[in-house]
């Protein structure tokens, strides 16, 4: 497998994983309700904030994942798209972690952001750096 190809597929699966998150746009509120007290935040609140700021980022997650997937298409034309989310993935480790602390999200929680973003940036980044810029593209 070339690594234009292993970078399409790389981005696609990330993708993928992004693009789930839309299935919480309309899963019903008892159940994200029961999810929040299974990861021990206890009850959650049912306010308009709340839900318009869950739901509407999981439909930027969700969206995020449809714009990797057209960036998967084609790896040379969208290059600079690539790096620049791989900075973002990059910069996400420690930003999620922070986020995430500072909410009071648990520990556990806050190291899995952490590490998926690092894991993705990490990734898409010895891939762009082991393909060259002018490799033609064949994922």
């Amino acid at each position: 497998m070339t690594r234009p190809r292993a970078t399409a597929n790389f981005l696609r699966l990330v993708a993928v994983v992004q693009i789930l998150t839309f299935a919480v746009i309309f899963m019903p509120a008892t159940w994200i309700a029961s999810w929040h007290a299974w990861i021990g935040l206890g009850v959650m609140t049912d306010t308009p904030v709340f839900r318009y700021v869950l739901r509407g980022a999981s439909y930027v997650q969700g969206a995020i994942g449809v714009l990797l997937w057209v960036m998967a298409t084609d790896i040379t034309r969208y290059r600079p798209l690539i790096l620049t989310t791989t900075a973002i993935y990059l910069i996400g480790g420690p930003a999620y972690y922070l986020i995430d602390s500072i909410a009071g999200i648990p520990r556990p929680w806050c190291i899995f952001d952490s590490v998926f973003c690092f894991v993705v940036g990490g990734v898409l980044l010895a891939l762009c750096l082991l393909s060259s810029p002018n490799s033609k593209h064949d994922g």
